[in-house]
């Protein structure tokens, strides 16, 4: 063989050991990416082990939702919110998080001689664990109810697959639905590879007025956020309307309704004017709700009221709305309807504050929902996507940033009164669905 056979030989041999070489490497590369792919069409080996573990702690965590759901924990109720914060305080540091506590205040609002209307709230849970090196996650929950110690509505109540109870979903059984599902994680030590802060405030029922702060400051160290509100009858909500709320007390004067009726000026009178200009905000069509939820004055039957008060709540599409809102109260709480409008004796105090901004999607929250409705496909779970006028501290979260879930807790409805219920057996379902999503989302690059 010539030299020049002998040099074309080596290089028809060279090519096709690169051919071989790339239709090898084209064959790994696919197979890696089918392999990836089928991984998130099915349930790892692990996460089979994870959902039978929580499979057998339904009566665990039913037994636990039963305790603390017989916990009176209403906004006020610093004793009983401490006690619940206590309970999870204690279950968190077995599992190796760091606890701290946040702080509460007292926001005094105006009120009439008497009522004294401030909210004075408990403090805060904080609990950390910051050892694994993929996404931070941020894990939220309120242990505060709408139900005062003087509330008819105090035990838990269980009739086959029905419980209730004040706060059995909203939000008592997305708190035990967060913890064993870290429970479930740490069974099997995936905890020692997850960076995971949890905040529990104790004032989301009276719109987050002390935790915001320590919300919006968290969700800025973090990469998700996750809320353990109620998911309803299987629903996942993607958007909320903003909240905002206004008390606002009318001083009038005082004097005798039959001797002296001409010299009174009746604060009854002119908040009465006020809630129905109050009212009328509502358009349907645009989406802004407004409702006057509690009023209270007057001293007695025979008296032309020298005060009353108010107690207002504002729903919204989008910020720009709630701000128009907000100089529309104003507006309402500067004018004089029922007197001349230079009487001297009618005066309106305010209190307004958009507690809550509008949750909004954006595409990492899609993101994050489309995978948690996967998941939720693969263990059997046909979750449903809607939007809501509710709020939750998601909205709070989303809104500096952090993409966040805010519909992970147990099947209930009826929240907010009597007719609050839940069913069991959505316990282990929501707590198999937020272990996997958390480990999965933690491992994210």
């Amino acid at each position: 063989m010539s030299q020049i056979h002998r040099t074309e030989h080596a290089i028809v041999k060279l090519f096709s050991k690169l051919v071989a070489s790339s239709v090898l490497a084209s064959v790994f590369i696919g197979t890696s990416v089918q392999a990836a792919a089928n991984l998130e069409q099915s349930l790892t080996s692990q996460e089979l082990q994870i959902t039978q573990y929580l499979d057998g702690q339904q009566d665990n965590m039913l037994a636990l939702l039963e305790r603390i759901t017989n916990i009176n924990s209403g906004s006020l109720n610093k004793a009983g919110v401490a006690s619940i914060s206590e309970i999870f305080a204690n279950e968190f540091r077995t599992m190796g998080f760091n606890i701290g506590s946040l702080p509460g205040e007292v926001i005094d609002m105006p009120s009439c001689p008497g009522s004294d209307y401030t909210i004075d709230v408990g403090d805060h849970l904080l609990a950390s664990r910051h050892t694994g090196q993929g996404k931070k996650l941020l894990l939220m929950g309120h242990m505060d109810t709408v139900f005062p110690l003087n509330s008819p509505f105090q035990t838990f109540q269980a009739e086959g697959d029905r419980l209730s109870g004040p706060g059995v979903s909203d939000m008592k059984g997305g708190l035990v639905i967060m913890l064993y599902a870290l429970k479930a994680l740490h069974e099997f030590d995936l905890l020692d590879s997850k960076h995971i802060s949890i905040l529990l405030n104790s004032d989301e029922e009276v719109g987050s007025l002390s935790s915001r702060k320590y919300l919006e400051q968290q969700a800025l160290l973090h990469d998700y956020g996750l809320v353990f509100e109620p998911s309803g009858n299987d629903t996942m909500v993607r958007r909320r309307k903003g909240l905002g709320q206004a008390r606002f007390v009318v001083s009038g004067r005082a004097s005798h309704a039959g001797a002296a009726h001409e010299q009174g000026r009746s604060a009854i009178k002119e908040l009465a004017y006020k809630i129905v200009a109050i009212e009328q905000m509502t358009d349907y069509e645009t989406g802004v709700t407004v409702n006057v939820g509690v009023i209270s004055g007057g001293e007695a039957r025979n008296t032309v009221s020298p005060c009353a008060e108010a107690l207002v709540d504002l729903r919204y599409p989008t910020a720009e709305q709630g701000i128009a809102a907000q100089q529309q109260f104003n507006e309402i709480f500067n004018e004089v309807y029922s007197y001349a409008v230079d009487t001297p004796d009618i005066t309106t105090e305010v209190w307004i504050n958009l507690h809550r901004p509008p949750k909004i999607p954006t595409t990492a929250s899609d993101h994050l929902l489309d995978r948690t409705i996967k998941i939720g496909k693969l263990l059997g779970q046909d979750l449903r996507i809607a939007d809501s006028g509710g709020g939750t501290d998601g909205s709070l979260t989303q809104a500096v940033g952090l993409p966040t879930l805010d519909s992970l807790g147990i099947a209930g409805t009826g929240a907010h009164s009597k007719r609050e219920v839940a069913m069991a057996s959505s316990l282990a379902q929501r707590a198999k669905l937020s272990a996997i999503l958390i480990g999965r989302l933690s491992q994210e690059d």
